[in-house]
């Protein structure tokens, strides 16, 4: 499964986006840090059942902090979901401003709210404005709805 190997890439910084440690985000799944770690650097391969875990509990985090997750709601759309919607140079420095900014989050610099805000406005210059987002997300899906990881195309039935 393809969405699985570009999350398990992409772990660290959606971890960080979220703001969770490694231990954190173990105990929230059942895995031990170490577990994450191993996924992270590359040493272990992310399971199917850890993916679906994975998935479930940052759909959860994402359904009670919407405002506060959008970052994260838009990293796995172009990191995971759908990164053949991007082009290549758009990805490329949306995942440099995102690397740049989620260690805010993890050390209690910034709030993941603040990021989020941020980060919306960059990558909105990055992708051409609020019509390139609008494109991405129709119908206000995405980034501004709990709900939307559920509507068409949703990773869990890509995974099952």
């Amino acid at each position: 499964m393809d969405e699985i190997i570009r999350m398990q890439d992409n772990l660290l910084l959606i971890r960080r986006t979220v703001g969770w440690t490694a231990e954190e985000f173990g105990d929230r799944i059942g895995v031990t840090r170490q577990t994450i770690n191993n996924i992270e650097s590359g040493r272990n391969r992310l399971t199917k059942t850890q993916y679906i875990a994975m998935r479930s509990v940052l759909d959860a985090e994402m359904a009670q902090s919407p405002d506060e997750t959008e970052m994260l709601r838009i990293l796995l759309e172009i990191l995971v979901d759908n990164p053949d919607k991007y082009s290549d140079s758009d990805r490329e420095k949306m995942l440099l401003k995102a690397n740049m900014m989620a260690p805010a989050i993890l050390s209690g610099a910034s709030s993941r709210k603040e990021v989020s805000k941020e980060w919306i406005a960059t990558i909105g210059v990055i992708a051409g404005g609020a019509a390139a987002l609008a494109a991405v997300f129709p119908l206000g899906l995405g980034v501004f709805s709990p709900v939307a990881p559920f509507i068409g195309g949703s990773w869990i039935i890509k995974t099952l």
